[in-house]
């Protein structure tokens, strides 16, 4: 992948925009580690232990009557997990990073709302990926 502005990036439900949100993070993949230590130790023994595929954020305008951020906050509030392919978070038109197969999204954070006397409403959501890393389509 070449370098990529972030103008056309947006964030999708099963390729249809979800409206005003446009700023999105991904936060990588971490491997848990394990420590051992015990007094016949002299340094401590690390071993590598289970991955967690990360953290999503997304946030952008805050538009109350789109269907798909009505979608999302309907998803928090009844602990619904989304599969594969359906939450895209898209580089450019075309270029997009979702959950791998058998992987799932459940999103943690609706609803976090700021509005300012001068400007447009905007809008955070946060998202767990399980079960799966991310993968670029």
């Amino acid at each position: 992948m070449a370098t990529r502005s972030g103008r056309l990036a947006s964030v999708q439900i099963s390729g249809v925009k979800v409206a005003g949100q446009g700023t999105w993070t991904m936060g990588g993949f971490t491997r848990e580690v394990i420590e051992e230590d015990s007094w016949d130790l002299d340094i401590k023994k690390k071993y590598f232990s289970v991955g967690d595929a990360g953290t999503l954020s997304f946030s952008g305008l805050h538009d109350p009557d789109d269907p798909r951020q009505v979608a999302l906050e309907a998803a928090c509030l009844n602990s619904s997990k989304l599969g594969p392919g359906i939450l895209q978070f898209f580089v450019d038109d075309t270029n997009y990073w979702t959950v791998a197969g058998g992987g799932t999204t459940l999103i943690t954070k609706v609803d976090s709302i700021t509005l300012e006397k001068s400007a447009m409403g905007t809008v955070d959501f946060e998202v767990l990926v399980e079960d799966a890393e991310m993968e670029y389509l």
